[in-house]
């Protein structure tokens, strides 16, 4: 299935020495932003923007979101916290997944980033070193609704308000949902119900931001918004749901290079392991993109260049893959390959590699570059 709003960009304009490129839209990515500050008017947008912006690259998606008037970012780990923080030294940045250990601890409050707590001993921690240091430290308290994953339990939620909270600086409480793509699961509502719980429980705290809602959780009614929205993988046109949102845009597409083209015969094997057996003599290309760039070893399906769907052959492997070319005699060497974009939109390349396209853009590797497009204009 094509993508719901093809990218258009100039193949031409793009490096002649590399063999793989992930071309990111930003005026997909305003779009998508401004769809999502639509639908939440009365609350502040937080943009995930962990594990390198989702793959596309935290730098450049960074400063486009900055120009749209976002301020505030959430990330997962204290080294992607103190990245970001270099690309605006004024970002309000939260830690999801807090700290493990102390020097990691240090750096965070001595920068200003917000530190997500989410258990008692990191509670205690972060009180006794702001004590320390004469510091109030930053941070986010995580209370678990019903993932299971990280954050306390509702029933502690007691124990945090016990503790000297003076010696910090809480800006916000937060949880997260667990299936908010499924507008029907029972689960949501469940989970709005515990939020409600917790947030009296912080009513006499002045000042302090609620968060519930996640990509999806924005869609699902304005209850769910509270103070803050953390959207994903929306902003970056990555959907979790089984149907197109309308107003969400396609921001990529990856592409590769034809490296090498030759004939095989008839008996003939392609790829690691002989797992493919010419029936024919065929024509085949190498492409310049294997497992370690993004390209999933257990995908089975097409790759395209222009009107024309082509086979993957034999296993990919780390580095190259290889596709039955015959179908199409006018292809030469240095063509582009569509891997996904605009003839496939990433959501079904994704179920075809039986995953979800957050898994699939955050594993691009780190030598396919980004090429930004904004309009018209290109840029490296």
């Amino acid at each position: 299935m094509k993508s719901n709003n093809p990218i258009k960009f100039k193949v031409s304009n793009l490096r002649k020495n590399i063999s793989a490129v992930l071309v990111v839209d930003l005026n997909s990515i305003r779009k998508n932003y401004f769809f999502l500050k639509n639908r939440t008017s009365n609350s502040e947008l937080g943009i995930s923007i962990k594990a390198n912006a989702y793959g596309l690259g935290y730098k450049k998606i960074c400063q486009t979101l900055l120009e749209c008037g976002c301020k505030t970012f959430f990330v997962a780990t204290a080294t992607e916290g103190l990245e970001i923080l270099k690309v605006n030294k004024s970002l309000k940045v939260y830690v999801l997944n807090g700290f493990t250990e102390e020097n990691s601890l240090l750096k965070l409050i001595k920068s200003g980033i917000n530190i997500v707590i989410n258990n008692i001993y990191q509670l205690e921690k972060l009180i006794n070193i702001s004590s320390k240091l004469n510091i109030k430290a930053s941070c986010a308290i995580h209370i678990d609704t019903g993932m299971n994953r990280l954050g306390f339990d509702l029933a502690e939620a007691e124990k945090i308000i016990s503790k000297d909270l003076k010696l910090i600086n809480i800006s916000l409480v937060m949880s997260h949902l667990s299936y908010s793509e499924a507008k029907e699961s029972n689960m949501n509502n469940l989970q709005l119900k515990k939020f409600i719980q917790v947030k009296n429980k912080f009513k006499n705290i002045k000042s302090l931001k609620f968060s519930l809602s996640n990509s999806n959780g924005i869609l699902l009614s304005k209850n769910f918004h509270f103070n803050l929205c953390r959207p994903g993988g929306l902003i970056y046109g990555l959907n979790l749901g089984k149907k197109k949102i309308k107003g969400i845009r396609n921001a990529l597409v990856l592409l590769t290079k034809v490296i090498q083209i030759k004939l095989i015969k008839k008996g003939e094997y392609v790829g690691y392991g002989q797992k493919f057996k010419a029936k024919k003599n065929s024509r085949i290309a190498t492409l310049g993109i294997g497992y370690s760039d993004g390209l999933p070893r257990n995908y089975k399906g097409n790759l395209s260049y222009k009107n024309y769907k082509f086979p993957i052959i034999g296993n990919i492997s780390m580095d190259l893959c290889t596709i039955d070319i015959s179908s199409c005699c006018g292809l030469q060497v240095n063509d582009w390959i569509e891997v996904f974009g605009n003839y496939i939109s990433i959501d079904n390349f994704a179920s075809n590699c039986n995953t979800i396209s957050y898994e699939i853009s955050s594993k691009i590797g780190a030598r396919v570059e980004r090429v930004y497009i904004d309009n018209t204009t290109e840029e490296n």
